[in-house]
């Protein structure tokens, strides 16, 4: 009895990551609207110009990064660590709070990018990002109190929750101290280089690891050698956001900063055991996983091989292995994640979900985009860079709105029972 009284109030804030995850899919889709405009536009910061690449590459991976994929992340965090972690620390005000700061933030950046201005792009963008920034404190407070509980509690969930309470703020800040100095040269590259690759991709990797290792038991890294691995990651990707820097101020050579960009990538794929995840995966003996998770696993070595490829093409891209590692791994990892999180609360049986094909299929269009452009094959002639940014704006509109369609039908059309404990509880707390 005592034990449901627990469950019930540790699970008072479930069901809050449904707002998150509808917040993030209409706000995918104001993002292709300014995306459509900067390529239509004749501003001075227009796709059509050569100048101020960094500057809108900076502020497009922010809304991005701490914008709409960082709203499903936080309506993760908000609806199962406190079921992890033994500890009711977020409340409705966290939740509506940083809904509309994020939400806000987004906002106004979009109507710096409408205003065809320079310089209140500049300026509605600093404000934008101090929101964005503002949002994810607002909820690094009750995130630490949650890692804290579960160290005095000796509950076994690992250091999952130093990703809201102190990775996640602290990237936060650094990202938006790059863009106050950007006129500082190479920080805006070491910004956007920290952005990808030590946030996003510490968030990723770990969503990847919690998935295979803890929410399907296959046990592909040893528990101890969770923190080594990451750990190793995290270093790497450090090492390129400095790269980055050194780079913009020809420091170092291309060839170091292609390297440097590999490396992490490279790792966070072999490091996750690809093949024992590839054997438990397909064949006769396969297992039942999230198909976005896995795909997002083996981007990990499609990126990194992007990286290592002599004159890959980035086109009108800053960094074109960092738009494909966001379009892959990022969104893939964390839209399977929310997902599968979704039909846990559906208890719906592991064995009978939807395979997603619809999303794989769409992903690898926009990918495939990337890698004609890295190529420099060009289908219909001067017309392949429009024909490109189609497949990627329908690929990435055709995902959200699916996703949309399927939580909707999910909660008003379903015969599943939504309920506020996730299947295989055990297993997130094991």
């Amino acid at each position: 009895m005592a034990e449901n009284r627990s469950k019930e109030i540790l699970s008072k804030m479930t069901g809050n990551y449904i707002s998150h995850f509808m917040s993030s899919a209409v706000m995918v889709l104001v993002f292709l609207m300014a995306v459509s405009w900067l390529s239509y536009s004749e501003s001075d910061y227009s796709f059509r110009q050569d100048d101020f690449r960094v500057e809108i590459a900076f502020i497009l991976t922010s809304m991005i990064s701490l914008g709409w994929l960082m709203s499903m992340i936080v309506g993760i965090c908000i609806d199962l660590f406190p079921l992890t972690h033994g500890l009711d620390s977020y409340n409705q005000t966290h939740s509506t709070h940083y809904l509309w700061i994020n939400i806000f933030g987004q906002l106004l950046i979009v109507a710096g990018i409408f205003s065809n201005d320079l310089d209140l792009l500049l300026e509605m963008s600093t404000i934008g990002m101090v929101l964005l920034c503002w949002g994810v404190l607002t909820i690094a407070w009750p995130s630490w109190k949650l890692h804290q509980n579960s160290k005095a509690e000796n509950i076994n969930c690992g250091n999952i929750g130093l990703i809201p309470s102190i990775l996640i703020p602290v990237s936060a800040i650094i990202i938006l101290g790059c863009w106050i100095f950007r006129k500082h040269t190479g920080l805006l590259e070491f910004g956007l280089g920290f952005n990808v690759l030590v946030m996003m991709g510490t968030i990723c990797l770990t969503l990847i690891l919690s998935h295979f290792n803890r929410r399907l038991g296959w046990e592909v890294v040893n528990f101890g050698s969770f923190r080594p691995v990451v750990g190793i990651y995290l270093g790497l990707a450090l090492f390129h956001s400095f790269a980055s820097m050194w780079h913009a101020r020809n420091d170092v050579s291309e060839t170091i900063f292609n390297y440097s960009l590999a490396a992490p990538l490279l790792w966070g794929f072999f490091s996750t055991r690809p093949f024992k995840t590839m054997k438990n995966a397909i064949g006769a003996s396969q297992k039942p996983h999230s198909r976005l998770i896995g795909t997002a696993q083996w981007f990990f070595l499609v990126t990194g091989v992007m990286a290592l490829i002599p004159d890959f093409d980035s086109a009108k891209f800053t960094n074109i292995t960092y738009v494909a590692f966001m379009f892959s791994c990022t969104v893939l990892s964390t839209w399977g994640s929310g997902i599968f999180l979704h039909q846990d609360h559906l208890h719906k049986s592991i064995h009978n979900r939807p395979g997603l094909w619809l999303i794989l299929v769409a992903n690898s269009v926009g990918i495939l985009s990337l890698l004609l452009i890295g190529f420099r094959i060009e289908l219909v002639g001067e017309q392949s860079d429009l024909l490109y940014f189609f497949m990627r704006s329908i690929s990435l509109a055709s995902m959200i709105i699916y996703i949309f369609i399927l939580i909707i039908r999910d909660l008003l059309f379903s015969m599943d029972t939504w309920h506020r404990i996730p299947m295989s509880y055990e297993k997130y707390i094991s």
